[in-house]
């Protein structure tokens, strides 16, 4: 156990050290928030992190502004106190925001664009992107493990995605919702105060 913690103490310090030589990079970077490297971004300036937030390792969090050919404007905001967990992907060309207390699993992938595919005769990565719409992740909002969020989403606060999802559309506020796609199971009943299965 001894040898576990000085393990930490040291990540710990690392990730301090790290954040301090990058933060500067952000867009707004807040107090007491910590990048774990490994870390991966081409660009930080569009991103915005509040403050009390973790970038677990392996973290790739990625604004796009130019991309075969065409110029975006993107903004990617994390609020307050929210954790992202390792080897996650998140990344936007136009406006996405994560709310507070937001809770990432390791390996969840948040996207607000897709690769175009409908020329046959140009290869997939020459192709314009297609942008749906941005992605809204309310407060609170927990996403299991290698949970994967498509363009044009929101997710209402204080929800719950199983491992595994795959989020195709909306999900109201204090919902469950599981599988691929992603339908929800169960939602909070504000009459009774308690959870009640939908299916």
């Amino acid at each position: 156990m001894k040898m576990l913690s000085v393990q930490i103490f040291f990540k710990m310090k690392i990730a301090a050290i790290y954040t301090a030589f990058i933060k500067s990079s952000f867009g707004s970077f807040g107090k007491n928030s910590l990048i774990r490297p490994p870390f991966l971004s081409f660009d930080t300036g569009d991103i915005h992190i509040g403050n009390n937030c973790t970038v677990s390792e392996n973290g790739w969090i990625q604004g796009i502004r130019v991309y075969a050919g065409e110029n975006f404007s993107p903004r990617l905001e994390i609020g307050n106190g929210t954790y992202i967990g390792r080897n996650s992907h998140i990344i936007a060309c136009l406006e996405m925001r994560i709310g507070r207390n937001v809770i990432f699993a390791d390996g969840v992938y948040v996207t607000d664009n897709l690769h175009g595919f409908k020329n046959i005769n140009m290869p997939i990565m020459e192709q314009e992107l297609e942008t749906p719409g941005p992605v809204i992740i309310e407060d609170e909002v927990w996403l299991g493990e290698h949970v994967c969020v498509m363009p044009g989403v929101t997710i209402g606060r204080h929800s719950v995605i199983g491992s595994n999802s795959v989020v195709t559309k909306n999900i109201p506020p204090y919902s469950v919702a599981v599988g691929v796609p992603a339908r929800v199971m169960k939602t909070m009943n504000p009459e009774t105060g308690m959870w009640e299965r939908v299916i």
